[in-house]
C-alpha cells in the first residue's frame, strides 16, 4: 500500500513537469505566430507578447510581465510590480537595450522559497533572446529599406530604428580571426608566401553581413587545394561564430578567399594590382621570412 502511494506521488510529479514542459511549448509557439504578422507594430507585438508570456508559467492567473525596450514600457493587465521576480536582457546585435521581467503577485510556497521553477528561468531566457532577434530583424528590413531607397520615408535621423552602417564590433573582431588564421597557417605546407587581407575588413568598414578578405601569395610549389580546404574549415567556424553573435546572417562561409602567384603580382592581374597599390592596397598580415 505504502509503496503504491509513492508510485502514485511519483507519477503525479512527473504528470506535472510534463503538463509544464506542454505549456511552455505553446507558449513559444503562441510567440511565433505573434513575430510573423509582418504588419504589427512593434508595440502591438510586445502587448502581444506580454498578454502570451504569463501561459508559459506555471501559476498563469498570478503572473504579471513588463517589458521595456527604449523608451517603450508595455506591461500586463492589472500588473503589480512585487519582490517575487524573474528576468531577461533583451540583447541586439551585442547591445543590452531592453529586459522582460516576470512577477508573481504573491509566494505560493509557504517556506518562502523561490516560487519560480528552473525551467522557467530557461524559457525566459529563450522568450528573450527570440525578441531580440525579432527587433533586430524589424531595424535590418528597415536598414535595408533606407539603403536602397532612401525615399521610402525612412528618416536617416531615426538612428534608433536603423542599423549602423559601420560597426567597430564587426570589424574587429574580423581583422583579429584574420590575424589568428595567418599565424598558425603553415606557409611550408601550403607554399605560401604572403597572407594579405582587404576589402571591408581591412578599412574597418565591415558590418555584420560581411565577409573578411583574404588575399594568399602562393608560391609554385603550393598545394592550393588543401590550402583552401584548410581554409574552408575557418570559413564555416567563423559564419557559424556570426550567426552566434547575430543572431543572423546565415551564410556558407565568411571567409572570401583569393589565391594570387607571382606572375599575377608581376601581372598586376585581377586582385594582385592590391599588393603595394597606394590607394586601398593589400595590407600583409605575415610574410614569409617575417611579418
Amino acid at each position: 500500500m505504502v509503496q503504491n502511494i509513492k508510485d502514485e506521488q511519483i507519477f503525479s510529479k512527473v504528470l506535472n513537469r510534463l503538463n509544464e514542459r506542454v505549456k511552455e511549448l505553446n507558449c513559444l509557439y503562441k510567440l511565433e505566430e505573434i513575430f510573423k504578422i509582418e504588419e504589427s507594430t512593434l508595440d502591438t507585438s510586445l502587448q502581444g507578447l506580454v498578454d502570451v508570456i504569463p501561459t508559459g508559467w506555471q501559476h498563469t492567473t498570478l503572473c504579471e510581465v513588463r517589458i521595456s525596450y527604449k523608451d517603450l514600457v508595455i506591461v500586463s493587465d492589472d500588473f503589480l510590480e512585487t519582490e517575487w521576480k524573474q528576468q531577461a536582457n533583451i540583447v541586439i546585435d551585442e547591445n543590452v537595450e531592453g529586459k522582460i521581467e516576470v512577477f508573481y503577485l504573491h509566494n505560493i510556497n509557504s517556506d518562502g522559497s523561490n516560487p519560480f521553477y528552473a525551467e522557467e528561468q530557461k524559457l525566459l531566457n529563450t522568450i528573450a533572446r527570440r525578441l531580440g532577434e525579432h527587433i533586430f530583424s524589424r531595424r535590418l528590413k528597415d536598414t535595408i529599406a533606407f539603403i536602397n531607397a532612401p525615399e521610402s520615408g525612412i528618416e536617416a535621423s531615426e538612428g534608433d530604428d536603423l542599423l549602423p552602417i559601420s560597426s567597430n564590433q564587426h570589424w574587429k573582431w574580423r581583422y583579429k580571426m584574420a590575424e589568428v588564421i595567418a599565424e598558425k597557417m603553415d606557409f611550408d605546407r601550403f607554399g605560401v608566401d604572403g597572407v594579405y587581407i582587404i576589402g571591408s575588413t581591412k578599412n574597418a568598414e565591415a558590418g555584420p553581413a560581411s565577409d573578411i578578405d583574404l588575399l594568399i601569395h602562393i608560391s609554385d610549389e603550393s598545394d592550393p587545394e588543401g590550402l583552401s580546404a584548410w581554409i574552408e574549415g575557418w570559413s564555416l567556424c567563423l559564419s557559424e561564430m556570426n550567426f552566434n553573435r547575430t543572431g543572423h546572417y546565415v551564410s556558407d562561409g565568411l571567409i572570401d578567399l583569393h589565391l594570387i602567384t607571382a606572375e599575377d603580382i608581376k601581372n598586376k592581374d585581377s586582385f594582385a594590382i592590391k599588393i603595394g597599390a597606394v590607394t586601398d592596397g593589400a595590407r600583409p598580415l605575415k610574410l614569409r621570412g617575417g611579418k
